[in-house]
């Protein structure tokens, strides 16, 4: 009877945390919704560690802060709607995310920055949550960044035809110019300039 009572009680203490901690999940993310960003950031550590845009890492509120102040300027009527809460551990909280919003403004991300072109993006996401007393101590977000790219990234097909254009007729004189060195130095010269002319038109978000 003694071994039950300890199982069941221990069952019974995991359930409740794991109660508590669902609950300061909704609040997080309601918090942002709710556009309360200084009340969601005030649930992280001091020390967190927070990785919530692309290569970069920060920590603390304020490292939540710059991820949602990005996120919200891009996407002025940005909404994260809880899709599933699963809890690893006692700690850890994987939580699917379905995150929606008209792209109204330029967002720069990581190595990424998305000109807006007023499309309503659909992005299915994930962060991993370590929430200890109640305070998040670590956040790691996760996304199909080509995903991301296909739904934001805005080809110029005009200007990339054009450069297309320029690089066939460079690549013509640099055939007729095989005897004067001087020359298909200038050619080539060109040539660069507009290779990467054209590959800024091909993956205008990649500007790093």
């Amino acid at each position: 009877m003694g071994l039950r009572w300890q199982y069941h009680e221990s069952m019974t203490r995991d359930m409740s945390n794991d109660s508590m901690t669902t609950s300061l999940i909704r609040q997080y993310y309601g918090w942002f919704n709710e556009r309360r960003l200084s009340d969601a950031a005030g649930l992280f550590a001091d020390d967190a560690d927070v990785e919530l845009i692309p290569g970069e890492r920060a920590q603390g509120g304020s490292g939540y802060l710059r991820f949602a102040h990005a996120w919200v300027s891009a996407f002025p009527d940005a909404t994260f709607a809880i899709q599933q809460i699963e809890h690893r551990t006692e700690t850890l909280a994987e939580v699917y995310l379905l995150a929606t919003g008209t792209h109204q403004r330029t967002l720069d991300f990581g190595p990424y920055r998305f000109r807006p072109g007023g499309a309503k993006a659909t992005l299915h996401l994930r962060e991993l949550l370590d929430i200890r007393n109640g305070t998040v101590v670590s956040s790691a977000l996760t996304g199909d960044l080509n995903d991301l790219i296909t739904q934001l990234s805005r080809v110029d097909y005009g200007d990339l035809a054009e450069r297309l254009g320029r690089i066939r007729a460079l690549s013509d004189e640099l055939a007729h110019a095989a005897d004067d060195s001087a020359r298909q130095r200038h050619i080539v010269n060109r040539l660069g300039v507009e290779l990467d002319a054209a590959r800024r038109a091909i993956r205008p978000h990649f500007y790093r």
